[in-house]
């Protein structure tokens, strides 16, 4: 399914080439074996995402005892470890010192990665750019041409060891590797050397040897022919903490029971000799010392020894132990660093603040603890302990010797058989927030109920220790397997959507399922899910569980296939949302693939390769191929707004999606899909509101006048530059992006084949759409609105348009009637919105532009609704001006005669171009529609409502005008003679010629005379 691309470089091999040492020429400089040396031991630390190293230990040839000193052989464990004595004389010089310096580091990913290639694999792998080097890195690649070499040497290497006198081993062996393989190497984030106790620094091995004298670097012979092998110790876990007030510290557990508390880094004033020790199995408190010496316990400590009190409440002497990984640095918001150790039977709580490391709390386990999670974002600790799953009268009857596990495992006729596996785990969880050492509990909650034993019981609960400092499964435990008892590699702990989620894989029957649990802090309460995937092996080892892009991915190995789940679509409530997982089969080749055997998955999202260099990948996903792999009637519309891809990318995925169920006219899924999006968009009230106003430049291509068939209409490309709300809209589709990229384009489309069938189809759309919207009581926008009226016109809808525009007609009376009387209404006023006016001068626009005919009545209902809407904006002019453009002349003058007499000036009607003259040309429009006998009525009113509209035009007023002489009959028919004459007629007269074909001789006469029309002008 993924090809990885090149990695970053973590770990060099002992390469041949590296560890040669140098020639006599070169001897007095350190050798290269010395330079390249590996790291003795490394560990992941997935708080932070990094790769902490532990240097190995680097003898001087010439001078063994200052290194190695003297100290108690064999690993420290609990008692005998602490109870040491320094029995070197200080006044002696020659004594070997009790200390040995060690030199750790903290390896972290690049701070930029290119972003994820999309290509056609479901993953791709994010890289460092050519030009984004680390600045030691440039320095390796730039500084080797200015060495000048022999024959007998590579210029490599002895620009190699010139330049790396002041570097650690491991990181010079890193940086080399990274420009021999050109992948890229980790950034050092932290490197520091302090002092341990000789006997927390180093571990010696003796073996019998037959020569005497000194050996290699890290060895020396006694008399008694015993070889001593010195080494570096090291510890179980190392674990370095966030910087609080310029402080920084490093957890060094070296027991089961036992963890060293070292200060690396300190500001100017801070004692960096400062170390704290913490053995649980002595005392649960921190024993202050120096970094040079191992702690006094029966000196230093508050308590004696197994003592047995409130201070002590949590641990068992000779039981609990510190569970593998189970230190967690914790920075509170008051920038006071906390330490959390994580134990069988409690979680301890320490905090450092002004260099003083108390104990501030204890969380007693009901239940011996298995294992632990931890999400470092939201600080949240999961703390899982096995707990009988079997009925209690079954559990004690078991207990009491009445059954035994074997014959009720096999079904004996007088046994009860269980189906279900005899333990799961239950799980405590801790949120640690505030700037205060306390922390909130949610209710606990089991994992591993629904499965269901394959095999018979074997009457034995997996051990408590199942998880121990290399963090395997006891074989004990792995004798359960067959009974299908939830092990701790079965469990996850992700932050998705800043919720955070425990993760069960193998939840359902025989493991077939996926068990999501989200942990509410907001609420203290948890929320269930269980997904079932079918034919899927979800065997732990051949299964991994990561977190990319907030989604949950299980890849499994075994089947080389890949599920993605989008928790938000698992929990949601609408039903019309897909919750069945994504699943994407392998489909690239290439030389490693995240299904490679020799691939080690490392949470969230990072593959490591642990052969040769040690090649770590970090994933991302590939949308094109999620998509595809998508069924096509599925709505994964917010599922793709949910991603981190870029703005464009999802608007393609989008309008593809939505243009293949046009294309079919599959309106069924379509309605589902608006459904789902229609619910989203009205929980988000920035949405709402940012598409009451972006929405009114999209009214004029809403009205698809203009539109012809030479118009360059594309469906796959969005109709004008797509409008981008801010980013607290971008999970959510507006308004306006559903009509720049789903229904403009269709319409237009549609427009220009000329389809009737197809406008009619993205006519049902639209309407479905804004019918949605309203039954979440939220308003449509006005070039929705705009849209609807203009495909039910187009497309022939006349009954369904008028029952659109009579409802639109009634809401609004209500509305306006809700209002007047002081009762709540989520409608609006037309008013309200903005651009109604331009939506109403819009459908003037549609009347007066129309191709084909349509019943007056349409035609008068949206005169009359944008004369409405007009008159409530209180733009009467405008109105007026829209109602002589549409031939309404009546309309006008009941329009203005209605102004009139509420007392209020005609001056603004007449100011933007409704005059005396606009009238009369109107009247001479329409009058060749009318009889005679109504044209002579209509022009009766015409004149009596001009005089009282604009007396003015009828003042008599002398002008020059141009009229036709007498001609003789016998002169040519060609030749016009033309006289220009003054002549006293109204202002009226002079600006509109009258239109005497319209009526007889003395009804034309004496309709000139009215209107102060001179006879001899014709």
């Amino acid at each position: 399914m993924a090809y990885l691309q090149p990695p970053l470089t973590i770990i060099s091999s002992n390469d041949t080439k590296l560890s040669s040492t140098t020639s006599s020429r070169h001897h007095s400089q350190s050798s290269i074996e010395d330079v390249f040396r590996l790291p003795a031991a490394t560990w992941f630390d997935e708080d932070q995402n990094h790769f902490v190293a532990l240097e190995e230990r680097i003898v001087d040839p010439t001078n063994q005892s200052t290194h190695r000193g003297s100290f108690n052989s064999g690993l420290i464990s609990g008692f005998e470890s602490l109870i040491t004595t320094n029995t070197t004389d200080e006044g002696d010089e020659s004594s070997s010192p009790e200390f040995e310096l060690v030199r750790y580091q903290a390896f972290g990913l690049p701070q930029r990665w290119n972003n994820a290639k999309v290509n056609k694999n479901s993953f791709s792998a994010s890289s460092l750019d050519e030009e984004d080097r680390h600045p030691f890195e440039d320095y390796m690649l730039e500084s080797s041409n200015d060495i000048g070499v022999d024959d007998d040497y590579s210029q490599e290497d002895l620009g190699t060891s010139l330049r790396t006198s002041n570097l650690s081993a491991f990181e010079s062996a890193a940086k080399k590797a990274a420009k021999e393989r050109k992948n890229k190497s980790l950034v050092t984030e932290i490197a520091v050397s302090f002092p341990l106790p000789i006997s927390l620094a180093n571990v010696e091995s003796r073996e019998e040897q037959s020569t005497s004298g000194n050996t290699e670097d890290n060895t020396a012979t006694t008399d008694d022919d015993t070889t001593v092998m010195v080494s570096r110790r090291i510890p179980i876990l190392a674990k370095f903490s966030p910087i609080v007030n310029g402080v920084r510290y490093l957890a060094l557990q070296y027991t089961p029971t036992m963890i060293r508390i070292a200060t690396i880094e300190g500001g100017q004033h801070h004692n960096m000799d400062k170390h704290w020790t913490i053995d649980i199995s002595l005392d649960p408190n921190p024993v202050p010392s120096s970094s040079k010496k191992l702690p006094n316990f029966g000196q230093g400590s508050s308590t004696t020894f197994f003592h047995k009190g409130k201070e002590n409440e949590g641990i068992i002497s000779g039981t609990t132990t510190i569970i593998g990984g189970g230190i967690i640095w914790c920075k509170r918001a008051n920038n006071v660093l906390d330490l959390i150790v994580v134990t069988t039977t409690s979680v301890l709580l320490y905090s450092i603040d002004n260099e003083q490391m108390t104990k501030t709390q204890v969380v007693v386990l009901e239940h011996p603890a298995a294992s632990f999670w931890y999400e470092s974002q939201s600080k949240s600790l999961v703390v899982g302990s096995y707990t009988s799953n079997l009925p209690r009268n079954l559990s004690e009857s078991i207990s009491d010797g009445m059954i035994s596990s074997e014959n009720m495992g096999r079904g004996i006729a007088s046994s009860p058989t269980v189906t279900f596996p005899i333990a799961v785990m239950s799980m405590k969880t801790l949120f640690f927030k505030g700037d205060s050492p306390t922390f909130q509990t949610l209710p606990t909650f089991a994992v591993g109920t629904l499965r269901e034993k394959t095999v018979e019981v074997k009457g034995r609960l997996p051990s408590h220790h199942a998880r121990d400092g290399t963090d395997n499964v006891s074989s004990d435990d792995r004798s359960n397997a067959e009974e299908n008892v939830i092990f701790p590699t079965e469990v996850s702990l992700f932050n998705f959507y800043g919720s955070i989620y425990c993760v069960e894989i193998g939840s359902l029957g025989n493991g077939h399922g996926i068990g999501l649990t989200e942990l509410d802090s907001d609420s203290s309460c948890i929320r269930v899910r269980q997904h079932k995937i079918e034919n899927l092996s979800m065997n732990a080892e051949s299964v991994s569980v990561g977190a990319i892009d907030n989604l949950l991915c299980i890849i499994s190995s075994d089947d080389k296939v890949t599920h993605f789940i989008d928790v938000a679509d698992i929990f949601s409530d609408d039903r019309r949302v897909p919750r069945e997982s994504i699943k994407v089969s392998e489909l690239a080749e290439g030389d490693v693939t995240i299904y490679d055997e020799k691939i080690s998955f490392l949470p969230p999202s990072y593959f490591l390769n642990t052969e040769d260099q040690g090649l770590l990948y970090q994933v991302g996903i590939s949308l094109p191929l999620v998509v595809k792999s998508a069924p096509p009637a599925a709505c994964i519309i917010p599922f793709l707004l949910r991603r981190k891809a870029p703005k464009d990318t999802i608007r393609s995925f989008v309008m593809e999606r939505f243009s293949a169920l046009i294309d079919t006219n599959d309106l069924c899924n379509l309605k589902k899909w608006v459904g789902v999006i229609t619910k989203q968009y009205a929980s988000n009230e920035r949405a709402i509101k940012w598409d009451y106003e972006s929405t009114v430049s999209l009214l004029s291509k809403s009205s698809l006048v203009g539109l012809d068939k030479t118009a360059d209409v594309n469906i796959t490309s969005t109709v004008g530059e797509v409008m981008i709300p801010d980013s607290a809209c971008v999970e959510t589709l507006t308004q306006t992006e559903m009509l720049q990229m789903i229904l403009l384009p269709h319409a237009m489309a549609a427009v220009k084949e000329g389809s009737s069938e197809k406008l009619r189809f993205v006519a049902s759309l639209s309407v479905h759409y804004l019918i949605e919207l309203e039954r979440l009581f939220l308003i449509p926008c006005v070039a929705l609105e705009m849209l609807v009226i203009t495909l039910l016109w187009k497309a022939g809808e006349q009954d369904e348009l008028a029952s659109f525009l009579s409802a639109r007609e009634t809401q609004r009376t209500i509305t306006r009637r809700r209002r007047q009387l002081d009762l709540p209404t989520r409608n609006r006023l037309y008013s309200e919105n903005p651009g109604a006016a331009a939506f109403a001068e819009s459908l003037f626009l549609i009347v007066t532009n129309s191709d084909t005919e349509h019943p007056s009545s349409i035609k008068k209902q949206l005169i009359s609704l944008a004369t409405t809407i007009l008159m409530e904006c209180g733009a009467t002019s405008v109105a007026v001006k829209c109602l002589l453009t549409a031939d309404q002349i009546k309309d006008a003058i009941a329009l203005c005669s209605k102004r009139s007499k509420a007392n209020k000036d005609t001056a603004e009607i007449k100011g933007v171009g409704s005059q005396a003259k606009d009238f009369f040309r109107v009247a001479a429009k329409t009058a060749n529609e009318q009889n005679e006998d109504d044209r002579c009525k209509s022009f009766y009113h015409l004149h009596c409502f001009l005089k009282q509209y604009d007396p003015t035009c009828f003042e008599l007023d002398k002008r020059k005008v141009k009229v036709s002489r007498m001609e003789d009959k016998n002169k040519s028919t060609f030749r016009k003679d033309i006289s220009t004459v003054v002549v006293e007629q109204s202002a009226l007269a002079h600006e509109v010629r009258f239109p005497d074909e319209l009526f007889r001789t003395h009804h034309c006469r004496r309709l000139r005379s009215m209107f102060g029309y001179a006879e001899s002008v014709k």
